[in-house]
């Protein structure tokens, strides 16, 4: 009996999250963009042999029109469709930034859970370091390691991406740690005898998974700029479909071809922004959601 109140209990209680979060307008909107997103890199792939066209500099840089689809972003620098190189793009700047975030996150939450947790000594040669660390110069580090090593590899470039961006949220949750194992639960579950893996993976980290989440999807963003970027300073090997060569073409070839190029620039801008834009609306409304005291009147 009390097994069944208890799934009843959890199960209430998702129903009633979910219904917060649909309710905000900030959350909802960024869900549904991010779903966008990654219907965009993984189902919509498989409608790009009906969308793509072959080279041809009778169609370099036409504009938009309703029809055939593949002209509906009007076409590229060579006479293929924009609505396919877009399309073409979305994997490698989706796995490549959703990995950077992951690895970020993952690693400033064991480091600042450890150090919080353990305190003492560790907890200052530990923070010693972090605060080293985020003292370099990240960008200037990132385009340095992304320019020597050159690679297309998105489990590498999220590597390197996520090398030091990791050093602020470990603070964070160092700070988040210090408070919670003060808290008259933890105190208890140490008299216990319980022990202090137990605690700290099983106690004080679920109490971080919220502020967790939204770091999460907040890295997940500066992912994309950062991996944009290097691609639209020409750091990286040359691929026609990613969004950030995309908007360097474009700018480029505005000199050349006049206002021709301004819809190869718009519509991968738009994309880019677009995204961006959305999973800053997802982290702020999930932060509303699991803040009461943020919620709009």
């Amino acid at each position: 009996m009390e097994v069944r109140l208890g799934t009843r209990n959890r199960i209430k209680s998702l129903i009633d999250a979910y219904k917060s979060f649909t309710k905000n307008k900030s959350a909802a909107f960024g869900l549904w963009v991010t779903i966008f997103y990654i219907l965009l890199a993984t189902v919509i792939q498989f409608v790009l042999p009906l969308i793509t066209l072959r080279e041809s500099p009778i169609n370099v840089l036409r504009p938009p029109r309703l029809w055939p689809p593949a002209y509906w972003f009007g076409t590229d620098y060579v006479g293929q469709s924009t609505l396919a190189d877009i399309i073409g793009g979305a994997p490698f700047i989706l796995e490549t930034s959703f990995l950077a975030g992951i690895y970020t996150t993952v690693i400033g939450l064991i480091v600042g859970l450890v150090s919080g947790y353990i305190g003492g000594i560790a907890d200052n040669i530990i923070m010693w370091i972090n605060d080293t660390l985020l003292t370099l110069p990240s960008l200037l580090l990132v385009i340095m390691i992304a320019t020597m090593i050159k690679t297309t590899n998105p489990l590498v470039l999220a590597g390197v991406l996520s090398i030091t961006g990791w050093t602020g949220l470990a603070r964070a949750v160092r700070s988040q740690v210090l408070s919670i194992k003060q808290l008259p639960y933890i105190e208890v579950s140490k008299v216990l005898g319980l022990g202090w893996s137990y605690i700290m993976f099983k106690e004080v980290m679920p109490q971080l998974i919220p502020f967790v989440w939204i770091n999460l999807i907040l890295n997940v963003e500066g992912a994309i700029y950062a991996t944009v970027g290097l691609f639209y300073l020409g750091l990286m090997p040359y691929t026609s479909n990613n969004w950030g060569f995309m908007i360097s073409n474009a700018l480029s070839l505005g000199a050349a071809y006049g206002t021709n190029a301004i819809w190869y620039f718009i519509f991968p801008t738009l994309f880019v922004t677009l995204f961006m834009v959305g999973l800053i609306e997802l982290a702020y409304g999930i932060d509303e959601v699991v803040n009461p005291r943020l919620r709009k009147v």
